[in-house]
């Protein structure tokens, strides 16, 4: 099994080597973003709660129309932040608008691609 760091230390970009199809079995959500922040690669680990097929999102602006919610947010200003200055690793943990669970928001650099992964993790918490 491959393990997949989830947080701000992790200097590797293993991601950076995976296909479409091996990013489409990750066990959270990966979205490969442009400079500009453009949908390039995703995979859709979220079942279709509207019962009809998913819109494509490549091509589209992430923060403007995908995660509307992360556009006027600390998460988008941090993407933005990060892509000015070349160097883009930030961890978040938060709630997002209409989901009963909280989820990690991390934001990496893909330094050989030029591009930028946004990884989404639910948030589980542990019984005690």
């Amino acid at each position: 099994m491959t393990v997949f760091a989830f947080d701000q230390g992790e200097p590797e970009n293993p991601l950076g080597q995976l296909s479409a199809e091996e990013v489409e079995r990750l066990p959270f959500g990966a979205v490969e973003l442009t400079v500009d922040g453009k949908v390039v690669a995703y995979n859709d680990t979220e079942p279709d709660q509207a019962g009809g097929g998913r819109q494509a999102i490549i091509g589209r602006d992430f923060f403007g129309d995908v995660a509307r919610w992360a556009g006027t947010s600390v998460i988008a200003e941090e993407f933005r932040k990060g892509v000015a200055g070349g160097a883009l690793n930030v961890v978040f943990d938060c709630a997002v608008p209409n989901l009963p669970f909280k989820v990690r928001i991390h934001m990496k650099v893909s330094p050989i691609l030029g591009t930028y992964w946004t990884f989404i993790k639910r948030l589980r918490r542990d019984p005690v």
